[in-house]
């Protein structure tokens, strides 16, 4: 850059100087051009000098610019990192607690029967959770809390459940093994304690299929649902066939009451008693077809079987109820009969499609040496619009004594039972039920005037 300025200005001086003529020059005008020339060289060399400045402070600026921008494209590389491995544990969480299931109910209800009084009770609270361990296997607990809000034993309360305090009961603990196929039969196996899904048509308090909040006289003759064993459920197009073996059942005494307990109506009942007749199982079976194509879709039909042995206890409790006493005709130790046999076998049919439903069973036996059947027929119309239900139900309880035919203990009294329910559908997790039982008995002559119906309107809110 100095060479070009040093040319240029020679260049200049050589014009100027050639244009004076040269006899008249003098030498005070030369030296005063080379004067100007040098000063304006000097002034030309600092700006050069400023210009060559600029130009490395611009070239260090640009690499700090750079080596900023580097270090800023790092950080960013750093933070998308941090993010995504926050959002890959929250994922991985996600992806962890999927596997489980938290569920449950409050059912609150407002009871009105014969010789009781009103009240309002805080029925049952339930809590249930389901973890999946894996495709095939899940486990399932389930805790059920009747705190009540009748602290009293009197007998004008005696219908409403938890009369005598609050309760908690284990309603399901048990595990769920999938994909146990046999050919192309789908199998799977429940193990501990849960809903029979083996006899009959619904499980007794499984909400599944459930139209009424209580069950009645059918269901409650038949209680035999909350088992503790083992279950083996299949299925093949469109038949299925569950079978299941379990701790026996024992037949429930004095607490068992049909209608409005204080009209005192004693009823044959069987319940899981975890401290009796587990030194012997019992076992039952059911048999489904459910059609899949036109005209018979919503159709579904079935035959159950179910049978145990009936221990000591259960043969006392069996006599007390029907009215029989100790010492009568019977075996050796002095019970009435000699037969522990516990059979109850029959047919299902349930029928849902559009706004109509019909559900029916029967079941018929010997428990003991009574021969007994039990039956029920259930209509119901939907609308669906509404989000309103209509149900009717109609059962019968029947016992033929031939052993002892005098005996006419209130329990082995024939014993038949109306209930109307309308269910309305608040929300999908809340549900209200209008019920009222109306319960009558066939024998001796008269007991029907006893009167011991009883209602209710129940809260369901589930969560």
């Amino acid at each position: 850059m100095k060479r070009v300025l040093l040319i240029i200005a020679l260049c200049v001086f050589a014009a100027g100087f050639s244009a004076a003529p040269a006899a008249g020059a003098d030498k005070a005008g030369v030296e005063k051009k080379l004067t100007a020339l040098q000063k304006q060289m000097l002034e030309m060399q600092k700006q050069l000098e400023v210009l060559e400045g600029q130009l490395e402070t611009s070239r260090q600026n640009a690499a700090a610019a750079q080596q900023q921008a580097t270090k800023a494209a790092q950080q960013v590389d750093d933070k998308v990192a941090e993010v995504s491995g926050k959002f890959k544990t929250i994922d991985d969480l996600a992806k962890k607690f999927n596997h489980l299931k938290l569920s449950g109910a409050i059912r609150t209800r407002w009871w009105e029967g014969d010789h009781e009084q009103n009240s309002f009770d805080v029925y049952e609270v339930q809590f249930n959770v389901r973890y999946d361990v894996c495709e095939n296997i899940s486990g399932q607990f389930e805790m059920r809390w009747h705190p009540s809000g009748n602290m009293t034993g009197r007998s004008e309360y005696a219908n409403y459940s938890n009369a005598g305090g609050d309760t908690t009961q284990v309603e399901n603990a048990f595990a769920e093994f999938r994909d146990l196929n046999i050919g192309p039969v789908e199998g799977k196996l429940l193990a501990g304690k849960l809903r029979n899904q083996a006899f009959g048509i619904v499980p007794n308090h499984n909400a599944d299929g459930r139209v009424t909040a209580d069950n009645g006289l059918f269901h409650d003759s038949n209680d035999a649902s909350r088992i503790t064993g083992l279950q083996y459920l299949t299925k093949w197009q469109d038949f299925s066939w569950n079978f299941a073996v379990f701790n026996g059942y024992s037949i429930q005494g004095d607490t068992s009451r049909f209608g409005s307990k204080p009209a005192n109506i004693r009823m044959l009942r069987v319940g899981q008693m975890d401290l009796d007749d587990n030194d012997h199982k019992a076992f039952s079976t059911k048999l489904w077809y459910t059609p899949s194509v036109d005209p018979l879709k919503g159709l579904r039909v079935g035959y159950s079987y179910f049978h145990q042995k009936l221990s000591d206890n259960d043969l006392a409790a069996f006599n007390s109820i029907m009215g029989r006493n100790a010492g009568m005709d019977g075996n050796f130790w002095g019970n009435p009969t000699r037969s522990r046999s516990d059979i109850r076998t029959g047919p299902s049919l349930t029928y849902d499609r559009g706004p109509f439903a019909l559900k029916t069973e029967y079941f018929f036996g010997t428990v003991a040496d009574v021969d007994m059947n039990w039956w029920y027929v259930t209509l119901g119309y939907k609308l669906k619009e509404y989000r309103t239900e209509f149900w009717l139900r109609y059962s019968q309880a029947n016992y033929d004594q031939k052993t002892i035919r005098d005996i006419r203990a209130s329990g082995a009294w024939d014993k038949a039972q109306w209930t109307p329910c309308i269910v309305y559908h608040l929300h999908p997790m809340a549900d209200l039920y209008f019920e009222y039982y109306f319960n009558d008995v066939d024998e001796p002559s008269g007991a029907h005037k006893l009167n011991n119906n009883y209602g209710f309107v129940e809260l369901i809110i589930k969560y």
